[in-house]
């Protein structure tokens, strides 16, 4: 039976307790931790460890690596640079990158055992406590607020710490937030699923994004000389996915692609799921707030879960600077809004876009956009959550776009009223399943 250690008051020992180590963690720990904060993180895993990821850091996000003083020892761990993304939509190609933000344009698609144990051990070098192998058994609550953790460690000891406030950054399925009763103030269901591998041999052009009707394809680099290649399908197709993993992810790929994979060697078991909601939670309260995928997910397509736990942690540690030092039901209430504010027009794009309808409606417009430099600068910014969607989507550049090209009334009506629906066709994600 495992023994049981209770502290013998109830001060708390921490200013804040971090339940999950991963991006958004381990980020919120540094930051507090430089600025003078007692923070336990915990997290059940021992690092260098993976998880289902989509891996993409944008210039978004790459910038807040960069603030952080981390962005040089991540280009030190041999993951290559993006120099360019392609979109695929239909036959038509766009080319190009996104513009710099906070000084920064560089890409990255690191592998998350090499991410994660970088961004733990920078949270370390910053002052916080960090235990690994640790499991949170339940949360500790007194007078209506929660006051701190049970927890387990690696040796099945039960111990208690407590801290003025305990942080959720434990996943899309949050002990956290189950525990707190955290509610959905918004939701849609999954609208896609898939799986990943690992392969060597398989060339790519920066990063590649295919939209096809039913599915949707990314192909980049990553480390160790390989190359991930995710194919994605709708939800609906999840259980025949699942059961008949290696031939429905082979056959989704178009055929130039599956030639290069044919070339290649698949490296790494497939891992995938088929759980990735979109939501934004009820992200704080009583002694309590969320972060990360335990605040607000959506679907992978776009690739910024890891830009947007990253913005999470940014946000939330200035509100608990504040907060602390005076009300944190106030600074905590800023929080939220502001996550929700900065983040609620790509997640409408998102929405649109993992809806993975027939892109072909939109082909012409798209054909518009890669022949013009500008348009092609502002679908780039747009792909990276650097600009809102509507800065492109909107009727009077659809119309400029699409003048002159006879026949097209169709995608000018497609496109106009993706607009006008916010958009137009970076954690981890969800429960997943490994094969093969």
């Amino acid at each position: 039976m495992p023994s049981y250690d209770a502290p013998s008051y109830d001060v708390p020992s921490y200013d804040v307790i971090v339940v999950g180590a991963r991006c958004a963690g381990s980020a919120l720990a540094l930051l507090l931790a430089r600025r003078g904060r007692r923070v336990l993180v915990v997290d059940r895993a021992q690092f260098p460890s993976d998880t289902v990821s989509t891996h993409f850091l944008w210039p978004r996000t790459t910038a807040f690596l960069h603030a952080w003083g981390l962005l040089d020892r991540l280009a030190t761990t041999g993951c290559p640079p993006i120099e360019q993304v392609r979109m695929h939509w239909g036959p038509v190609v766009v080319a190009g990158r996104p513009e710099p933000v906070g000084g920064t344009s560089v890409m990255f698609c690191p592998r998350r055992t090499v991410l994660d144990a970088l961004l733990v051990g920078a949270a370390r070098d910053s002052g916080a406590e960090v235990r690994e192998q640790t499991t949170v058994v339940d949360l500790l609550f007194e007078d209506g607020r929660v006051a701190g953790i049970r927890a387990k460690d690696a040796g099945g000891r039960l111990y208690e710490e407590r801290a003025t406030i305990t942080i959720g950054a434990d996943g899309a399925f949050s002990k956290v937030a189950r525990a707190t009763g955290a509610a959905f103030r918004r939701s849609h269901p999954t609208l896609t699923c898939g799986y990943y591998a690992y392969w060597s041999g398989v060339p790519v052009e920066g990063v590649e994004f295919y939209i096809r009707e039913g599915r949707d394809v990314l192909v980049f680099p990553t480390h160790d000389a390989q190359t991930c290649v995710w194919v994605g399908r709708s939800s609906e197709e999840w259980p025949d996915y699942r059961a008949n993993v290696e031939a429905r992810y082979l056959d989704g790929l178009d055929g130039a692609i599956r030639a290069r994979l044919d070339a290649g060697r698949r490296m790494s078991p497939f891992r995938g799921t088929g759980k990735l909601p979109n939501y934004f939670r009820q992200c704080h309260g009583e002694g309590w707030a969320l972060v990360g995928d335990a605040a607000y997910h959506r679907d992978p397509l776009t690739g910024m879960g890891i830009g947007d736990a990253f913005l999470g942690a940014d946000l939330l540690a200035g509100a608990l600077e504040a907060g602390l030092a005076s009300s944190l039901s106030e600074a905590l209430a800023g929080y939220e809004r502001a996550l929700e504010e900065q983040t609620a027009a790509a997640f409408d794009y998102t929405l649109q876009a993992a809806s993975l309808k027939d892109p072909g409606p939109l082909v012409p417009l798209y054909a518009a956009i890669a022949g013009r430099p500008e348009p092609t600068q502002q679908l780039m910014n747009v792909l990276a959550g650097s600009a809102p969607a509507k800065s492109l989507f909107n009727a009077r550049n659809v119309a400029r776009l699409m003048s002159g090209r006879a026949g097209d009334t169709a995608a000018t009506a497609s496109a106009a009223g993706a607009a006008a629906r916010g958009g137009s066709g970076d954690g981890v994600i969800g429960d997943s399943s490994v094969v093969g």
